[in-house]
C-alpha cells in the first residue's frame, strides 16, 4: 500500500480559471471511478492503493487534459512508500 499526492496542472490554451477547474474537475472524476481511497485538498489531491494501480491511475489522470485538447500539462505527484505499507490515515493519524 502507498499514497501519493498528485496535482494536475493544465497550461495552454487554458487561460482563465474557471477552464482549467473543468480539466482538473475531470481528472478528480477519473480518480473516483478507480475506486480507491483518496481525498481532495486544496492545492492536491490524495491517493491510496497499492503500488501498480496508483501509478496506473497517475498516468491516466495524466493525460487527461491533453484528451480535453490541452497542449502543455505539467502533473506533480509525491509517493510515499513504507515496508509494510502506509495509508492516508496512518499519515494523517496525529492530525485527526
Amino acid at each position: 500500500m502507498v499514497i501519493a499526492d498528485v496535482a494536475v496542472m493544465p497550461l495552454r490554451p487554458y487561460t482563465g480559471e474557471e477552464e482549467m477547474y473543468k480539466v482538473v474537475d475531470k481528472a478528480i472524476s477519473e480518480i473516483e471511478k478507480s475506486g480507491l481511497k483518496y481525498e481532495i485538498g486544496a492545492m492536491s489531491t490524495t491517493i491510496e492503493g497499492e503500488f501498480d494501480e496508483v501509478f496506473e491511475l497517475l498516468k491516466k489522470v495524466h493525460k487527461i487534459p491533453f484528451n480535453l485538447g490541452c497542449e502543455r500539462v505539467i502533473t506533480v505527484a509525491r509517493i510515499d512508500e513504507k515496508a509494510g505499507g502506509i495509508t492516508i490515515d496512518d499519515k494523517l493519524k496525529n492530525h485527526r
